[in-house]
Formats: C-alpha cells, sequence, structure tokens
C-alpha cells in the first residue's frame, strides 16, 4: 500500500501538464501584426493579414516587402497558417501538401519567428477533415517543420467548428511531438462565445481575441479590453492580447496594446509601442524535486494516519486533474454516523479545496 501510494504521488508530480513546454521556446514578449486591414474583398487587400503569408500566390518579392513592414512595426514574430484551402481570401491558398520548409526558413533568417497555426477559420473547409486527416497532416507539419516554429496554435476561433474536448485532443497531439508551446484561439471573449473556458485546459498560452475592432474605429473599446484581460489572467494561463484592432500599424491599436502589455498580457498580436511584454517566471528543476519530497513526506504521513488511526484516503488522478484527501468517521449509534472530509483537486488552470461535515443514519419513519 505504501509503495504504491508513493508511486502515484510521483506520478502526478512529474505529469506532462507539469512541465508543458520548453521555456528555452518561451512566447513570452511575442509581438506580432497580424492584421492590416479588411481581409475580404479585391486583390488590394492580399496583403492585410500576415496569416496568408506561405502562400504560393505569394512572390519571393512581395514576401520579403512584407517582411520589411511587419519589422517596421517593431514585430518580433509572425502569425501564419499552416493550410488554408478555402481560396475566399485574395491572399490565395496554402496548400496542405505543401512542403514549408523553405519560406519558414526565410522567415527565421530574416529576423521573424513563425508563430504556426495549424487549422484556420471555418470558411476554409479544413476542419471538415476527419480526425485521423488532422492527425496526419499535424504531425507531416511537425516532422517536417519543428525546428522553424517558434510556436503552434492549434486554430483559430476553434469553438466556431470543435468542441473543448477535441481542441484539447489536438493540443496534446501536438504537445506530445514538439517541445515548443501550444496556444488555444477562440472567438471573442474569454471561454469564446461558449464562455467555455475548458477550451483552455491543456494550452501553454491562452490567445485572447477580444474583438469590437471590425467596426467604428476599428480598435477594441478600452474598458472592454481591460475586462476581458483581467478575466483571462485570472486562470492562471499567459495570455497573448491577440486580437484587439483592424489596423495593426495605427497608433490607437499600439496603444492598447502597451496598455494589455502594462495590464499583465505577455504579447500582443495587434501592434505596440513598448518592447517590454510579460515576465515569465518558471520553477528550477530542483523545485519539482523538492515538491516531489514534500508530497511524498505528506502521503507517508497520511498512510501513517490510515493505518494506525483508521483514517480513509482518496486518491484519483487523470490527465485532465488530480485530486486527493483524507477523511475520518465516527460510529455515534448503531445506525448514524458522523464525519469529515478534506480534499484539494488539482485542475490545469485551477485549485479548489473543499471541507465537508457530515451525518447520516438510517431511520425508522412506520413501525
Amino acid at each position: 500500500m505504501r509503495i504504491l501510494l508513493i508511486v502515484a504521488v510521483f506520478s502526478i508530480i512529474c505529469s506532462p501538464n507539469i512541465y508543458a513546454y520548453d521555456t528555452n521556446h518561451s512566447l513570452h514578449g511575442v509581438r506580432t501584426s497580424f492584421l492590416f486591414g479588411k481581409i475580404r474583398g479585391g486583390p488590394e487587400l492580399k496583403f492585410n493579414t500576415s496569416l496568408m503569408y506561405l502562400s504560393s500566390t505569394w512572390s519571393n518579392t512581395e514576401r520579403l516587402s512584407f517582411i520589411q513592414r511587419i519589422k517596421n512595426n517593431g514585430d518580433t514574430h509572425i502569425d501564419v497558417y499552416a493550410r488554408a484551402s478555402g481560396g475566399h481570401l485574395p491572399g490565395g491558398v496554402v496548400d496542405p501538401n505543401e512542403n514549408l520548409r523553405t519560406k519558414l526558413i526565410q522567415l527565421n533568417n530574416n529576423g521573424l519567428k513563425p508563430v504556426l497555426w495549424m487549422t484556420p477559420e471555418s470558411k476554409h473547409k479544413d476542419r471538415f477533415k476527419s480526425q485521423a486527416e488532422h492527425e496526419a497532416f499535424m504531425n507531416k507539419t511537425i516532422i517536417q517543420n519543428d525546428d522553424q516554429v517558434a510556436a503552434y496554435v492549434v486554430c483559430l476561433e476553434c469553438d466556431e467548428y470543435w468542441n473543448a474536448e477535441q481542441v484539447n485532443h489536438y493540443v496534446r497531439y501536438i504537445k506530445a511531438r514538439t517541445n515548443k508551446p501550444v496556444a488555444v484561439h477562440l472567438a471573442p471573449g474569454v471561454g469564446g462565445y461558449k464562455k467555455d473556458i475548458n477550451y483552455y485546459k491543456e494550452a501553454d498560452y491562452i490567445f485572447l481575441q477580444i474583438g469590437d475592432h471590425l467596426t467604428g474605429d476599428y480598435v477594441a473599446d478600452v474598458e472592454l479590453a481591460k475586462r476581458m484581460l483581467n478575466e483571462a489572467l485570472q486562470l492562471g494561463i499567459p495570455v497573448v492580447a491577440n486580437e484587439y484592432a483592424l489596423h495593426s500599424e495605427s497608433a490607437q491599436a499600439k496603444a492598447l496594446g502597451d496598455l494589455m502589455c502594462q495590464m499583465g498580457a505577455v504579447g500582443t498580436g495587434n501592434g505596440r509601442s513598448i518592447t517590454f511584454c510579460g515576465k515569465e517566471t518558471v520553477k528550477k528543476k530542483n523545485d519539482y524535486y523538492v515538491e516531489a519530497v514534500g508530497v511524498a513526506v505528506i502521503a507517508l504521513g497520511a498512510y501513517y494516519l490510515h493505518s494506525t488511526y483508521d483514517f480513509d484516503l482518496m486518491l484519483n488522478a487523470t490527465e485532465d486533474y488530480q485530486t486527493y484527501g483524507i477523511g475520518r468517521s465516527f460510529n455515534v449509534t448503531e445506525n448514524t454516523q458522523v464525519g469529515v472530509n478534506f480534499q484539494r483537486t488539482n485542475l490545469t488552470y485551477d485549485n479548489d479545496n473543499s471541507l465537508m461535515f457530515y451525518y447520516k443514519g438510517t431511520f425508522k419513519w412506520f413501525d
């Protein structure tokens, strides 16, 4: 019993969710400008989004010109689609069968780190593939390009076509094949239009779409942005303020990006003026060993209470959460019992502690 308990505890401490990605590939400080105006319309709008950069319809001259444009806006990274088959944008298509490696190398050689978006918005139709086809594409893409990619975003506006379970599955699938961070992007709002924060369970980063940027002054309302960012930060996952302005080169967009950084965002996707954005605090490897030993000591103490004083033990773990607790019950009479239970649950994005007192018994209502 004692050995099994210690093994289970160490399995929890060493779970992939705790270690996440290799922090040598941190996205903290990321700075991109993926929107430069409206993207649906005539050919003059071809270069209004970086997402279509890898399209074969872009000439080498056009790509080099675009690189210079976003570097002039202060960018360190570039958001690009790994596939986009719809052809409804003036930027063309990104062929899922094309080897994109040469173009990604060109970006790195020019001082821009690619953030690769694995699945585009729903209108591109790539979402209609089977799970096996999605996995085959992601696997092939990672094998071909991982050393040239800074990070992955599993999908754009994932909640428009996949549920939380599917998104978390694909995030885990990508993580199993790379040590780069993986982000989740949803429709506007924390948890997307469904307000479901379970979409972020496996994410290393939240790419937060604030929205409210397609009409009016084409920049999100400041108070809305502040409320939304504060809400997202409560989840304990690093937040990149990814989508809050239509024109990433505008002074208004940069001012809002600066504010998001000052409030705790670790990066921006629609322009900013300041360089610093987000400080990463990472546990040292020794910290994990200390924590593992500490929990093992607690486990041994719990075992002692169980074997000596008849305390009840509980330990339950999955890839999404770990729950452990201790309790004690006392017989008051032959038919009644009182007890107390303490339980702690560690979620990917939160912790929950509960203390419960209970009374139970059997009663005879009728003779």
